[in-house]
């Protein structure tokens, strides 16, 4: 199967806990992953969270950002999504309705570890919420 994910999604694969055994199972088998442009800059800031909040330290953050590089992720420019991302405004973040648009305009399902995401209205996206 193809998915848009978002940086929740690929930050929880890349810190490899053992309870993300089923998530990291299920990327593996994706045919390809899709995602804006900005999950770059949403990793970075997630994995700078979790340096700052001492749940990892500088090597391992540096080799989660060294294991993102070679993730396959096909990124889009964000541009086409933006008037959708506007009609979204009342439901979700900029950030959170950019990968829903992608995900509807792509026609495919959104995986993402955010619940929030999958309970906003307003979307046509199929959110597929990881544990």
């Amino acid at each position: 199967m193809t998915f848009v994910v978002d940086a929740s999604v690929v930050i929880a694969l890349l810190a490899n806990r053992q309870a993300d055994e089923v998530l990291r199972k299920r990327l593996a088998t994706a045919r390809s992953l899709h995602a804006p442009h900005l999950i770059d800059v949403e990793v970075a800031s997630g994995i700078r969270g979790l340096l700052l909040g001492g749940k990892l330290d500088s090597d391992r953050a540096v080799a989660m950002l060294s294991d993102f590089g070679s993730l396959r992720i096909t990124r889009h420019p964000s541009l086409p999504y933006l008037a959708r991302v506007l009609e979204l405004r009342n439901n979700l973040t900029a950030y959170d309705a950019t990968y829903v648009a992608m995900a509807e305009g792509l026609d495919l399902p959104l995986m993402t570890r955010d619940a929030r995401m999958a309970g906003a209205v307003g979307h046509r996206a199929e959110i597929q919420v990881q544990p």
